[in-house]
């Protein structure tokens, strides 16, 4: 029986292959599955500094001022009326809130600049009934509250990204990374 030759592959060897192939598939979909998010994170910092110049534009063309109402888990886009003196929340795309699959946490920081600005909005009676103004005004002249805005996701361990823009220069985006 010395020349029997052996045809196929026992049920253990298909068995171990398997296994060793599920495995190398589960790392490759978790490592695309993780940079899938971070791209579709990139991707909503891109459009929301694209709608901040777009609001920009579109207060420089009606000759109304615009504002951004920043809140720890949204940012709202809102026009000033100067007829009935209120701040109005500018609902259509692409100014109404963006939702998202991943939710975000938000931070502006324009204390630096606050006396300066808070004077400015005081005078200018771009008040609410409700006392209520905008985190970051966009002047109908192109200017812009100089502001950074840190854009931070909530359900999972990221580096956050920045918008940030010096009042009169277009809104950049920057990271840190880890």
């Amino acid at each position: 029986m010395s020349g029997l030759v052996r045809n196929g592959f026992t049920l253990i060897e298909v068995l171990v292959v398997i296994v060793i192939i599920s495995v190398v598939m589960s790392a490759i979909v978790a490592g695309f599955t993780g940079a899938d998010r971070e791209q579709s994170y990139r991707g909503f910092v891109q459009r929301m500094a694209l709608r901040i110049e777009m609001a920009r534009d579109r207060a420089v063309q009606t000759n109304h001022e615009w504002g951004l109402y920043v809140e720890e888990e949204v940012v709202r886009f809102a026009e000033f009326d100067p007829i009935t003196g209120e701040w109005l929340d500018r609902v259509e795309r692409p100014f109404k809130v963006e939702i998202s699959n991943d939710k975000f946490r938000y931070q502006a920081n324009v204390e630096r600049y606050a006396a300066h600005f808070t004077d400015d909005k005081q005078s200018l009676g771009l008040s609410n009934k409700e006392g209520s103004i905008p985190t970051i005004i966009l002047f109908s002249s192109g200017e812009i509250t100089p502001f950074e805005l840190t854009i931070t996701p909530q359900t999972w361990d990221s580096s956050p990204w920045m918008l940030a823009s010096d009042g009169f220069s277009r809104t950049k985006m920057s990271r840190d990374e880890q």
